[in-house]
């Protein structure tokens, strides 16, 4: 008996944390699934790959530790590989998890990556779930590929909004050639020229470069072009798209007047960085410029249900999860329900359509997983994330919100 009331402890606890886990298979049912895992830990944006790894490994202890208790359900091993944020190693990596017998990927996190693994997976019955690709030219109805976060005319939206809550009249852009920013830098001139903003082409670089000094003396001198022209000093600012490279961008913008008097608005792919924050010229002119990145925002009227999530992914890696992570999280939730309604993968196209059900009915830690036509996340709030000196030290902070198309600032 008292083994028996501790069961069923276990299980109401870890249904806390996944309240919609509610169905229950048949008792019978054991069965264990393969699920890849395409992730940064060595490369760019590692941060978001190493708390990706540790959401889902939290997700498969839940879920496991449930199919136990029920002596059936559904059980899971995941395949972890290293993309270092190349889409040739993302390629190779799906290639090898393919051999495995691997019909289901989590990850990878960057566009570049899903723009080369896409083919690949279309064409070998392989279900692609990324959680941070945001690129719009990606968003294809019909094909494998899901994306759990909000594609980047959403996001451009929030930081266009910001910028014009600002008072941000024109902005050069500055960013990293690849699917993701390309996609970013694009949808954030469209919504900022359709609000009736200035944008000035700016500079874009190559993910292979490590000497920023021409990117920004270019910049620099179209933000003088500017003021020269007549701009008021605080009507402008650059828009920077890119990953851990901002780094090294901000070591060479240091040595310019003009842009270390500019203010600076970022992406996604720099939110909460740990490289950022871990080097001190780079915080420095981070906080100087504001520097303010959006990120796919947790719901506040859900933090009882992500928040021990995201502590523990804090224990683990050291590093604050955010909802890209935590979207991975759900994502492994939203396949263990779906298998749950065709029991198998030996029908690709029921489970696909079980999986794209699912997903629309599901809400997780972050929310509604809805996704629209295309299988991206509908949902489209997203918080504000800058680097200030916090007791001594950088660190980031959250210092706003884009809610339903109204910003808030803290």
């Amino acid at each position: 008996m008292k083994n028996r009331g501790l069961l069923r402890l276990v299980v109401c606890a870890l249904l806390v944390v996944s309240p919609t886990l509610a169905e229950q298979p048949p008792a019978h049912s054991q069965r264990e699934f393969k699920v890849g895992v395409l992730a940064s830990l060595t490369g760019s944006w590692n941060s978001l790959g190493k708390n990706t790894v540790a959401a889902l490994r939290i997700a498969n202890d839940q879920l496991n530790a449930v199919a136990k208790a029920e002596r059936g359900g559904y059980r899971f091993q995941l395949f972890v590989r290293d993309t270092q944020l190349d889409p040739v190693q993302a390629l190779a990596g799906i290639q090898d998890l393919a051999k495995r017998g691997v019909q289901i990927v989590i990850g990878p996190q960057s566009s570049a990556e899903v723009a080369m693994i896409k083919p690949y997976a279309d064409a070998h019955n392989i279900l692609v779930i990324s959680q941070g690709s945001t690129a719009s030219s990606l968003a294809i109805p019909g094909d494998n590929i899901f994306r759990f976060c909000p594609n980047d005319m959403r996001e451009a939206d929030a930081i266009v909004a910001l910028m014009k809550y600002d008072g941000i009249q024109s902005i050069v852009q500055l960013w990293r050639n690849d699917a993701g920013n390309n996609g970013l830098q694009d949808s954030v001139k469209t919504a900022f020229e359709k609000l009736g903003g200035t944008v000035i082409y700016g500079y874009q670089y190559q993910p292979t470069t490590t000497d920023f000094s021409v990117a920004t003396t270019a910049v620099a001198s179209q933000v003088q072009s500017l003021l020269m022209a007549g701009a008021e000093p605080s009507s402008v600012a650059v828009y920077l798209a890119a990953f851990d490279e901002v780094v090294g961008v901000f070591r060479s913008a240091m040595s310019s007047t003009t842009l270390s008097s500019t203010r600076w608005y970022g992406s996604d792919g720099v939110a909460l960085s740990a490289a950022l924050t871990g080097d001190a010229d780079g915080a420095a002119f981070a906080t100087s410029a504001d520097y303010p990145n959006p990120t796919f925002g947790l719901p506040d009227a859900l933090q009882t249900l992500w928040q021990p999530t995201a502590n523990a992914i804090l224990a683990r890696t050291g590093i604050a999860a955010d909802a890209f992570a935590l979207s991975a999280y759900d994502a492994l939730f939203v396949v263990e329900r779906a298998l749950r309604t065709v029991g198998n993968l030996k029908d690709f196209a029921a489970f696909k359509t079980a999986f794209l059900n699912t997903a629309n009915s599901y809400s997780g830690v972050t929310g509604s997983t809805s996704l629209d036509p295309a299988g991206d996340r509908l949902s489209a709030d997203f918080d504000f994330w800058a680097v200030r000196l916090v007791n001594g030290s950088y660190a980031w902070g959250r210092i706003g919100t884009y809610v339903n198309g109204a910003i808030t600032i803290f």
